[in-house]
């Protein structure tokens, strides 16, 4: 009961951190200055256009259609704009129903109204057909904006009626800005290991990371590295390096047992697969550069036959077995 109970407040808690760290203005969005000043430029003109903004997640793609929508219609904004998230209102009957009589109905001292399709590459076939003829019909009053992770899942139809803005990945210093002012305001202490490995959990993701944030707060307002890996969730990327280095060096036995403790705390075999990918493509020195080519080959045909029904333990294992030969 009482996890449960620790578990609710969480999330609760967690929805007003997103909230309390998104910008209100386009000058506090982080990164992506390309996209917002052309968003800027169109505030000015007053001529927003059908958009599709397209990036991975939590670089600033819903944030930054609601700081436009702010701009432009400011204290009217909320009568003006509507937010729907696309992955659960993604059904025609929604399309038909709440999107239709929001957009036919006259905006509020504005020239036109904004709804914003959240994670719209989750629509429907059908519905994103509705949307196609809605977009011709209510032109006038109303402009659609898609935020999507994968461009490709959004109907032709639609992506040549829109404007593409695409949202980069955010850099390193990017994400370390983000951490810094919320060490600040929530008077946290997080040492330069403790950033490395947030950066890396995040991979970019600021929403992920307010999240990831917020949790350990809860835990301790002095944040290590320790403290990060074991709480994100994934399997601890250290402890994995470790394991890695143990069968380069030769030492399969060494190797074999760090594997061992992490299946046996739960972290699933598929995830250590791709994180012992993403260790020896980005981790400079780790395998020699001529042998990494026939390292990740091998890898390859270690993922494919857990995924064709192979046993995972044995499989990794023999991974791990083919690495410690590579020092003889």
């Amino acid at each position: 009961m009482f996890i449960q109970t620790l578990s609710f407040s969480r999330t609760f808690d967690m929805a007003l951190w997103i909230e309390k760290y998104r910008p209100s203005t386009f000058d506090e969005i982080i990164g992506q200055q390309e996209s917002i000043e052309k968003l800027k430029a169109m505030v000015e003109k007053k001529d927003i256009q059908h958009m599709i903004l397209s990036g991975p997640p939590g670089v600033g793609k819903t944030t930054s259609a609601i700081v436009l929508a702010k701009t432009m219609f400011k204290n009217e904004w909320n009568q003006n704009f509507i937010e729907l998230n696309a992955s659960d209102d993604r059904k025609l009957s929604v399309i038909q129903g709440k999107v239709k009589e929001f957009a036919r109905t006259k905006p509020i001292d504005a020239p036109f109204k904004i709804i914003l399709f959240d994670e719209a590459d989750s629509l429907t076939q059908e519905a994103q057909q509705a949307l196609r003829r809605m977009m011709e019909e209510y032109s006038g009053t109303c402009r659609f904006l898609f935020s999507v992770n994968y461009q490709s899942n959004i109907i032709e139809p639609i992506q040549s009626r829109c404007a593409i803005l695409r949202f980069k990945p955010l850099t390193s210093d990017d994400v370390k800005k983000f951490i810094t002012l919320i060490a600040e305001k929530e008077g946290l202490k997080i040492d330069s290991k403790a950033i490395d490995a947030l950066i890396y959990v995040s991979k970019g993701d600021l929403r992920a990371l307010t999240n990831l944030l917020q949790s350990l707060s809860n835990i301790s307002k002095t944040i290590d590295a320790e403290l990060v890996y074991r709480n994100n969730g994934s399997a601890d990327v250290m402890k994995i390096k470790q394991g890695i280095e143990f069968a380069l060096s030769g030492n399969y036995d060494s190797s074999k047992q760090v594997f061992s403790e992490l299946l046996d705390s739960g972290v699933n075999v598929k995830e250590l697969v791709l994180k012992t990918f993403e260790i020896i493509t980005t981790t400079d020195g780790l395998v020699d550069k001529k042998a990494k080519g026939y390292v990740i080959e091998r890898l390859a045909e270690t993922e494919y036959r857990i995924i064709e029904g192979a046993t995972p333990f044995i499989q990794f294992q023999a991974f791990l077995a083919f690495l410690s030969t590579l020092k003889s």
